[in-house]
């Protein structure tokens, strides 16, 4: 998994890997659209970038990059805790 994307539902902030950078676009594209998710972000695992998310060309909601980046790297570290 090397895309995280960060996102919220009602006020909770969530993370959520895929392996390719499509997928995790389409995820918050179709989350905002069909669910009400609020999508901030998606950071790049192995290269530490992060990308805020613009829907149709704007983004959605204010979120800093700090933000998008901690919230990912706590998702890793969690993920990593399971497999061990």
């Amino acid at each position: 998994m090397r895309y995280i994307v960060v996102f919220a539902q009602q006020e909770i902030g969530y993370a959520v890997g895929f392996d390719y950078s499509t997928d995790a676009i389409d995820f918050l594209f179709w989350g905002y659209e069909e669910y009400d998710l609020l999508p901030y972000g998606i950071f790049d695992a192995l290269t530490g970038e992060v990308f805020p998310y613009e829907h149709r060309g704007e983004r959605v909601v204010a979120v800093d990059e700090e933000t998008i980046s901690r919230t990912a790297t706590d998702y890793l570290k969690a993920a990593i805790r399971q497999t061990n």
